[in-house]
């Protein structure tokens, strides 16, 4: 196993480039997290059209009055958290909030205690950051993946199976290489911002050394399960990369979106990212993880289907 893991890191280093772009994005996506949490965090920026017939006076809100209603890419981007229409006498709300701040802020419109707008509207720091990096890491296990694409392609991995090597214990070399590829540079960047520069994370660095475990270990799993699909690595690396980038939005990686009822609020519950984004939220909160087991117990249970599927894949297509 060590053999198989020197040779893993003498090939990527190889690559190192590709190393070095992977932390690159994740220190962006980390102090734009941090900027934003500072940006964001004194107050919410609400656009008023038309002639309010509702005096809105709340420390937490800053208003804006417009003649027409914003573009939808504004309040996308953050410009607004909220606009309320009042052209048509009654009060109309469009956000990408999700329901609870909608109803918070309906709540104050109709005069109405608003203490508690500005907390479900606002994603915690921690819930923020880990939001940001969340999509970068596992796209970042999907692109380091080349190691096992390329023992594919070139017909290695049927000589070393040959020569007695099980197919368990490679695959188990490329896990804990893979994962030790993501959640070591990620981590140490995490510990830098803390403890060099002083920066609040939301969160103890134990809490995100777990979170970023429990994050790695689907990314990795997921990245091996899809590479196993694909003969070609850069044809795997689209496909999964395109995946993470769509569920990842529609989890509220990047922001908040409306709890919507039906088939596609069952269907985003389930993806690992709004799992994993929903554990983040009650751990930052002081909720204990044992409170929280049956989130961990579906990641894990999750990964091991991943890794289980990329090895009966990959030993029925490649290895017979």
């Amino acid at each position: 196993m060590i053999e198989l893991l020197r040779n893993h890191l003498v090939r990527a280093w190889g690559k190192k480039m590709r190393l070095f772009i992977m932390i690159g994005l994740i220190v962006v996506a980390l102090g734009v997290a941090l900027f934003l949490s500072d940006r964001t965090s004194a107050s919410l920026k609400i656009a008023v059209v038309g002639n309010p017939t509702i005096q809105l006076e709340e420390n937490s809100l800053e208003i804006t009055s417009l003649e027409k209603q914003p573009a939808k890419s504004e309040l996308a981007l953050g410009a607004y958290d909220a606009v309320v229409d009042f052209s048509q006498g009654v009060p109309q709300i469009t956000t990408f909030k999700n329901n609870d701040f909608k109803k918070q802020l309906a709540a104050l419109l109709a005069g109405k205690s608003g203490g508690a707008v500005q907390s479900a509207a606002q994603m915690n720091k921690a819930q923020r950051i880990l939001g940001y990096v969340l999509m970068f890491l596992l796209m970042a296990g999907v692109t380091n993946t080349f190691l096992f694409s390329e023992d594919k392609e070139k017909h290695l991995m049927e000589r070393m199976i040959c020569s007695g090597l099980s197919q368990e214990k490679l695959f188990l070399s490329y896990f804990i290489f893979l994962f030790t590829l993501l959640f070591i540079p990620t981590f140490m960047i995490f510990t830098i911002f803390n403890q060099v520069f002083h920066v609040d994370l939301g969160m103890s660095l134990g809490n995100y050394a777990c979170l970023l475990a429990l994050l790695c270990l689907v990314g990795v799993s997921f990245a091996l399960c899809n590479a196993s699909f694909f003969k070609d690595g850069d044809q795997a690396n689209m496909i999964g990369s395109m995946l993470l980038v769509i569920t990842s939005l529609v989890s509220g990686s990047f922001f908040s979106l409306a709890d919507d009822t039906g088939w596609w609020k069952t269907v985003t519950n389930y993806l690992p990212q709004k799992q994993f984004l929903q554990l983040t939220e009650e751990i930052s909160k002081g909720q204990s993880y044992q409170e929280n087991s049956m989130k961990i117990v579906f990641l894990v249970v999750l990964s091991s289907v991943f890794l289980l599927i990329a090895i009966k894949k990959n030993q029925k297509q490649y290895l017979q």
